[in-house]
């Protein structure tokens, strides 16, 4: 039977109040005990009798007691229900004991371990598998933490209150919802700091660890301590506790979990050297390090009243580390990385079955919608914002925030209200891009009159999405700048406003004819529909001012030039070669940029911009033509490679700065491409050269891509066996860059590996997810892709239902192939579907991409 879904429109406060939370563990692999003492009074917002129910999954209820008295009320599947006639009519206290299984727990939720470690991870609706609680984010409650067992580091919440031979309590003095609560019990090592706030509280920095790992923790320590001081001068916001830890954990579904002074990561986004980690594991550690940290504001001191509004925290707390990215590395280059990741991954689910608004009004399963529009275009709904107030209007908007609603379960309602209060405005249009799903086209039409006027209308579609087919406009802020053209700059960057289907913006007292350089800084996350020639798209690439429109145009080239290989076997265009070329050769750019200048359209956003454009894509033609795309340029580059290289040749001992990254991002971008021309020799040297994974890793993945390497992964597997992360790495590389007809041959012997350990979230990812992600190789048309994947979903479900259901949108694409494939994809996703005790995380997104 298909569960009912959760609606918006049947909110209602809990009818009771949680002052003081008293929760003692005494800690046994197989027979936890979890005894819960709750405060409660009648909540005012809800008066009348009420029952009092509580969450609760999995637990074995050993006592019940309603002020002391014991209770005989039994629990259902899903919780427990104390009758209202049995509710005193003032506060009460109720206390209860539990026994769970902490050893048994594969779905990493609630209370688990993870190779000895006892950890917890309670978001969204995890609590409930620990203790019987209204586990639900209004509800916030102060909690006092006893943790008892024979393990040297026991860590809760807040701050420590007192400790003795094992066991240790912890008191958080902040009310926080359950899914914020955290515990970690094991045999742990910390790297730990001094930070003084600029409000002058000494806090205790710590990362936690497993022995022989402390010395991979120092970066994620100094962008902790960055992130601190950032968030001080940005946004004036202290830390409030004495003590902040984190702490490294092996399996993990998520990346990492912002609980209220304990937060806990996947060991990934912790543990880092150069020998073990990338360029692109020390951004993406500093950034999820910044995320989590950012949370304590907004998301911890400020909560979101119910599931519907996750955005509220999560769509601002990535804007948040965005901004810190940008000012830590590059914001061109940030800003050009952000969108490539909407672009891929939130744009293809606004534009298929799993399209839903940034603030749903419904679900079946909360788990299943931490999507990319929660997180990515919930941050770009706050970036047009801030566009539209202005730098003042922004902050005079935040600061009446965290005034307001300190200590609250805010609304999206109640963030907007901020902005209307503080600056004046009505944001009731605006409103519409929280509450409505798709992306808009947006189309451009140019008149000039020849005597100085120039006029942009623009047309806004908002296309259907399941259950939305009709929308209204929306405020889209379009920041637009103009060009001579020669090249100069008219008019520099300009924010205009659009509110209606169709609007029009004259610009007049122009010399000449202007060049518009239109959505600078991708100023509105829509698809910008314009018929420009291959002639204006060089001139931009040569010519723009704005970083990000002029990386947008080489893009755009690309993908016409690409486009038209595949469909009509045209050869590559020389003015994208050349244009190219010679944003490359511009040292006056950074490095990191021109590396991602030279990155080419991945086939997934190919095969989405040719279904857009009404072709049915081919990923074996799309695979080969792309190649054929990277040796033109390879050619095209020949004379300029030895140079470039030798400029960006680092010398200096490693740094995980963004200038470092930036030579090596651009050093090994023309490795790949000489190594198209030299039969991978370049490569093999670097790879016996390489001091740190960044350059080893790019050799590899050179050498791979020519259907070489296998001394070096031989090599790789024998230093490196013993360490899992960078195992990871060799696992997902082998598959990414397989041939596409032995993707699937290279899946099933990974497989059969002893060390694939398909139980650990990050190793199958790792494999099944690197299986997805190589686009020609997962879209054969025997279906052995598809076999696969579904295969391997319907095994991990029982044991880890959130990690399947996430990889389960792998399949969201299919309407987009030819029917032989869609055929293939939907036989799968029905035997995913009619698959006897499928999971409810796993049965909503199969039965929703099947529509």
């Amino acid at each position: 039977m298909t569960p009912a879904p959760v609606l918006l429109s049947d909110y209602q406060p809990y009818p009771f109040l949680i002052e003081q939370v008293s929760l003692r563990f005494a800690l046994l692999p197989q027979a936890t005990r979890v005894s819960a003492r709750l405060d409660l009074t009648p909540n005012p917002a809800r008066p009348g009798q009420h029952d009092l129910r509580l969450d609760g999954e999995g637990l074995r209820l050993l006592s019940l007691r309603l002020g002391g008295t014991p209770l005989e009320c039994q629990p259902d599947a899903t919780g427990l229900t104390i009758p209202a006639a049995l509710i005193p009519a003032g506060a009460f206290t109720l206390e209860t004991e539990v026994e769970i299984a902490p050893e048994g727990n594969t779905a990493l939720e609630g209370l688990y371990m993870s190779n000895g470690m006892y950890c917890t991870q309670c978001e969204a609706e995890g609590f409930r598998k620990i203790t019987f609680y209204p586990d639900r984010p209004d509800v916030m409650a102060r909690f006092r933490v006893r943790i008892e067992a024979d393990l040297p580091v026991l860590l809760s919440n807040g701050n420590p209150v007192d400790s003795g031979a094992g066991w240790a309590e912890w008191d958080d003095p902040w009310p926080k919802p359950a899914y914020l609560f955290a515990l970690v019990a094991g045999d742990l090592v910390a790297h730990s700091a001094p930070f003084t706030t600029a409000e002058g509280r000494k806090v205790a920095l710590n990362i936690w660890v497993r022995p022989g790992d402390q010395d991979r923790c120092a970066y994620a320590m100094d962008a902790l301590i960055r992130s601190m001081q950032w968030d001080e001068t940005a946004y004036g916001r202290a830390y409030d506790l004495d003590v902040f830890n984190i702490v490294a954990v092996d399996d993990f579904n998520m990346g990492a979990m912002e609980n209220k002074g304990l937060n806990i990561f996947n060991s990934k986004f912790v543990l880092a050297s150069p020998e073990t980690a990338t360029d692109d594991d020390f951004a993406r550690i500093e950034a999820i390090i910044a995320h989590e940290y950012f949370h304590n504001w907004t998301g911890n001191r400020i909560t979101c009243r119910d599931w519907f509004q996750l955005c509220l925290k999560e769509g601002l707390t990535v804007f948040r580390d965005q901004q810190f990215s940008g000012d830590m590395r590059s914001h061109a280059v940030k800003r050009i990385e952000d969108v490539l990741m909407l672009r891929a991954r939130q744009f293809r689910e606004d534009q298929g079955p799993l399209a839903h608004p940034v603030r749903p009004d419904s679900y079946v399963e909360i788990n299943n919608f931490y999507t990319a529009t929660i997180y990515e275009k919930g941050a770009e709904v706050i970036g047009m914002l801030k566009r539209l107030v202005g730098e003042d209007g922004y902050k005079a908007a935040l600061d009446l925030y965290f005034t307001r609603h300190d200590g609250d379960a805010a609304t999206i309602e109640d963030w907007l209200k901020v902005f209307e209060d503080a600056t004046g405005r009505d944001l009731t249009q605006f409103k519409r891009w929280y509450t409505e799903a798709g992306t808009p086209r947006l189309g451009v039409h140019e008149a000039w009159d020849g005597a100085g006027t120039y006029t942009l209308t623009f047309t806004q579609t908002n296309p259907p999405t399941p259950g939305q087919p009709d929308k209204g406009a929306k405020v889209i802020p379009i920041a637009v700048g103009l060009l001579n053209p020669n090249g100069d700059e008219v008019l520099p960057t300009t924010v205009l406003e659009m509110t209606q289907a169709v609007q029009s913006f004259r610009f007049d007292g122009l010399a000449a004819r202007p060049v518009p350089s239109i959505l600078r800084g991708f100023s509105a996350p829509v698809v910008l529909e314009r018929d420009a020639d291959a002639a204006e798209r060089a001139f931009l690439l040569a010519h723009d001012t704005d970083p990000f429109n002029r990386w947008e145009a080489g893009r755009s080239l690309a993908k016409d030039v690409l486009a038209r290989m595949v469909t009509q076997g045209a050869a590559p265009a020389r003015g994208w070669l050349d244009g190219l070329a010679a944003l490359v050769c511009d040292d006056s750019l950074d490095p990191a940029y021109r590396a991602l200048a030279l990155r080419l359209p991945s086939e997934d956003d190919m095969a989405a911009t040719l279904a857009a454009a009404g072709h049915v894509p081919d990923p074996d033609r799309l695979h080969a033509e792309r190649r054929r795309m990277a040796l033109a340029l390879a050619e095209r580059l020949a004379p300029h490679l030895p140079g470039l290289m030798e400029a960006m040749r680092v010398t200096a001992p490693f740094a995980p700065d963004a200038t470092q990254a930036g030579q090596r991002a651009l050093f090994n971008a023309c490795l790949q491409l000489a190594s198209r021309l030299d039969g991978g020799a370049q490569a093999r040297d670097a790879y016996a050269r390489a001091s740190n994974m960044t350059d080893g890793l790019a050799a590899l993945v050179a050498l791979l891509d020519l259907g070489q390497g296998q001394a070096q992964l031989d090599a790789f597997e024998t230093r490196w066996r013993h360490d899992r992360l960078v195992m990871d790495k060799w696992f997902m590389l082998q598959i990414l860059h397989a041939a596409p007809d032995q993707t699937a041959a290279t899946v099933a012997r990974l497989t059969a590996r002893t060390d694939f350990d398909w139980q650990n979230p990050n190793r199958f990812r790792a494999v099944i997810g690197a299986l997805s992600a190589n686009h020609a190789g997962f879209h054969q048309a025997d279906g052995s892709g598809y076999r696969l994947l579904a295969d391997w979903l319907i095994r991990l479900d029982p044991k880890n239902p959130q990690t399947a259901a996430r990889m389960s949108t792998a399949f969201e694409t299919w309407r987009r192939y030819d029917a032989g494939r869609q055929q293939l994809i939907r036989a799968e996703l029905s035997r995913i579907a009619a698959t006897q005790g499928l999971s409810r995380d796993l049965g909503e997104m199969a039965g929703r991409m099947l529509g």
